[in-house]
């Protein structure tokens, strides 16, 4: 029988052990508190002006885009899937049309989205605030018992 070489297991043992400590010891630093500067605003928040200079736009989970009042009848039933891009880009450019015509004034925007809506409306309009020149605000929000509740 062939003597099994007992040195060479020791060496890879303590490869392993070393190994296994400088992992340790590599995330024990990451887990000291570091301060991060915070951004500061450049700005005023369109949110923040008078409720009466605010163009406020919701964007609900079923695909409803409405503008002005929450049961405002100036709205857009967005597509929930993309399998019709003409369809989707053309809700895109109504949506568009009806926020230049019903915001006349250019005032800020207030982007309230429902917290289960997909994002991509709430992308859609960034993008139609940013080509009108609008300024934006977003908010994200839950409905409890027909209660808009910010959502966090």
């Amino acid at each position: 029988m062939a003597k099994r070489n007992s040195g060479g297991m020791i060496i890879r043992l303590v490869d392993v052990v070393l190994i296994v400590l400088f992992g340790f010891l590599m995330i024990s630093k990451i887990q000291e508190q570091v301060d991060i500067p915070l951004p500061q605003s450049k700005g005023d928040n369109p949110a923040s002006t008078a409720q009466d200079e605010v163009f406020d736009v919701f964007i609900r989970a079923d695909g409803r885009i409405q503008c002005g009042w929450i049961d405002s009848s100036y709205q857009v039933l967005m597509p929930l899937d993309n399998s019709d891009a003409g369809a989707a880009r053309a809700r895109y450019d109504e949506l568009k049309g009806m926020i230049a015509k019903a915001n006349t004034a250019k005032a800020p925007v207030s982007i309230q989205a429902e917290f289960d809506s997909p994002t991509q409306f709430t992308v859609d309009l960034l993008d139609i605030c940013r080509d009108l020149g609008l300024q934006k605000s977003l908010t994200c929000f839950r409905l409890v018992n027909g209660q808009a509740v910010p959502a966090g």
